[in-house]
């Protein structure tokens, strides 16, 4: 296979540049007889589009204030299959959505709009939520459930950025309160690591000193905790990284 090569196309914005966007995509993708692979979309008329043109893509990106409704995120999930990563920046004030994210990969900012059944009942490889209102008995409930083997069975990797008010030891005792847990001294040949979607791979921290869980079928559980200030806030990075050791 030859090296990739990348094609961008920039429009001189006359009132109209939606429009002419999607006139184009459709163009080239009937010349070159090739879909889409990923899409940003900046605004709501753009799901429709897409949705009727190509409802099956590989990475649907979707910027801040484009979705301010739970019933266009039910469109989105209902008639949209994203086969790779989905990413969702938008900000509103709808009621929770309890539905899981259908979806394999997932980086939801603002994550208030979901609860905690959205994420139990996923099916999804890979979530990352930002600015979400989970709390540590949230997390504690996640990691329970995982390590009995009847939620989140495809998870590979778990992030969660959350506010808090605790410092960080108490922070972490509250999410490890009545789990089986041990720690662990070494790496035991844990990936440092995890492939988000085919074009990004993130680094795990690659520290020995974390907490461990065990799944009865043997998959490990890695736990790290990160606190951060942010603007005088406390903002806690809770990762957490399924494996499984070397015979």
């Amino acid at each position: 296979m030859g090296p990739k090569v990348y094609h961008f196309l920039f429009l001189k914005d006359n009132g109209n540049v939606i429009e002419e966007i999607k006139l184009m995509i459709e163009h080239i993708c009937e010349v070159f007889r090739s879909p889409i692979t990923g899409i940003t979309i900046v605004e709501e008329s753009l799901i429709d589009w897409i949705i009727k043109f190509q409802p099956t893509i590989r990475y649907v990106w979707i910027n801040d204030d484009v979705v301010n409704s739970v019933g266009t995120l039910d469109r989105i999930f209902e008639n949209l299959n994203v086969t790779n990563h989905f990413r969702l920046k938008s900000i509103g004030n709808e009621p929770i959505m309890t539905d899981p994210i259908p979806f394999p990969s997932i980086s939801i900012y603002n994550f208030y709009w979901f609860d905690l059944p959205s994420i139990l009942n996923g099916t999804n490889a890979i979530i990352r939520l930002y600015r979400s209102i989970l709390t540590t008995i949230d997390i504690n409930t996640i990691l329970k459930e995982w390590q009995l083997g009847y939620y989140l069975y495809n998870l590979e990797y778990l992030e969660i950025e959350t506010f808090t008010f605790l410092e960080r030891y108490d922070f972490i005792l509250e999410v490890l309160k009545n789990l089986d847990w041990t720690p662990n001294f070494g790496n035991e040949g844990r990936p440092t690591t995890v492939k988000v979607n085919d074009e990004h791979i993130c680094t795990v921290p690659r520290e020995d000193s974390r907490f461990n869980i065990i799944r009865f079928d043997g998959m490990v559980g890695s736990m790290f905790f990160r606190m951060r200030n942010d603007g005088g806030n406390r903002k806690m990075i809770f990762m957490f990284q399924v494996w499984r050791k070397q015979a």
